[in-house]
């Protein structure tokens, strides 16, 4: 088994689409901050850890993101996924969607 499958990550959504995160799940993607960071392939970017959030909505994501309401999830990483390789320390990086029932709404940040 890889490391992180099985285990807890978290996703900062913004507010808006939490309705259909929560009915769709997570559905890999490569949306405009990660086009901007030059990820090469559609994918769900989860943080390891809180500290990992704090970290980043204290700066480039809160920056990217000051004025847009935003939502913590907690995400179980299904046993099944495929993960991508990644060199930041910081994150988890899966190549499937994550269903709902592997996803917790933790409220605004």
């Amino acid at each position: 088994m890889e490391p992180f499958k099985g285990v807890v990550g978290y996703h900062v959504a913004l507010t808006r689409s939490i309705q259909r995160i929560l009915r769709k799940g997570l559905v890999p993607t490569r949306g405009p901050r990660s086009r901007l960071l030059g990820e090469s392939r559609d994918a769900v970017y989860l943080f390891r850890d809180r500290d990992a959030v704090d970290d980043a909505l204290g700066s480039w994501l809160g920056d990217a993101l000051h004025d847009v309401p935003l939502t913590l999830l907690r995400v179980t990483v299904p046993v099944s996924a495929t993960l991508l390789p990644t060199n930041a320390d910081y994150e988890i990086v899966v190549a499937d969607r994550i269903p709902p029932d592997s996803i917790t709404n933790l409220g605004t940040v």
